[in-house]
């Protein structure tokens, strides 16, 4: 009785070992199976999650470039909008600037004229004071007046000479000139055969340009052949 227990005993201890290695060994291969697979989808898992994510900031990168872009084209046909208007401006406003320089040209110019109209009204009547004078000398030199008076009044000519040249106003040259209707006033003439026909032979009044302007013609007495029937015929033969 005794050897039979030993014996089972023996079996059991012996399965007991045995089944302890197996089912350790079992333990064991079966935590590393877990635990390599566990591992694996940790990888996978982890490499997807990776690969999402560079997925997302790609497709983020992508949509800023496109808004950026659309905003510098925006930006671009804006200012371009504004360049053409600038331009369109710019234009117009030249074109107000040159007719205001323009109408100020013939503003001036208009007052000029009316200015020198007004000086040409005031000259002339101080000519006429400058003719009486020159008149008034005449007279004295042709009767017994003191020399003083007759010096006086010579220097107020002088004077008049003077100021009218300084003013611009020129005497109107007469004596032995052709008779030019622009320049001079002819109011008379007189018979002469040794001067061409329309030669200014007297002066009666004198006449002025101011500032290269006829203020004043010269009134002349001219000059004329006399007319005979020998000129009456040869001009008729032409």
């Amino acid at each position: 009785m005794c050897g039979k227990t030993n014996n089972h005993d023996d079996r059991t201890n012996s399965e007991i070992t045995d089944n302890e290695v197996l089912n350790k060994d079992s333990n064991d291969d079966g935590d590393d199976v877990r635990t390599n697979s566990e591992i694996t989808d940790n990888e996978v898992l982890n490499k997807d999650s990776n690969d999402d994510g560079d997925d997302v900031r790609t497709n983020s990168e992508i949509t800023d470039n496109e808004v950026m872009s659309r905003e510098v084209e925006f930006l671009k046909e804006e200012l371009a909008k504004e360049k053409e208007f600038s331009e369109r401006n710019l234009s117009k406003l030249r074109y107000l600037m040159a007719d205001f320089d323009n109408y100020r040209k013939q503003i001036e110019k208009q007052m000029e004229a009316k200015i020198e109209e007004k000086r040409g009204q005031l000259f002339i009547k101080i000519l006429n004071i400058y003719d009486d004078c020159i008149l008034a000398l005449e007279t004295l030199k042709n009767g017994k007046y003191d020399s003083t008076v007759i010096g006086g009044i010579k220097g107020i000519i002088t004077n008049f000479g003077r100021f009218m040249k300084d003013e611009g106003l020129v005497e109107i040259e007469t004596i032995g000139t052709p008779f030019d209707p622009n320049i001079h006033d002819a109011i008379g003439f007189v018979f002469n055969e040794l001067v061409p026909d329309n030669t200014i032979m007297e002066v009666i009044r004198k006449g002025y340009l101011l500032n290269n302007k006829v203020l004043r013609p010269s009134s002349i007495i001219l000059s004329k052949r006399t007319v005979t029937n020998k000129d009456i015929n040869e001009k008729d033969k032409e």
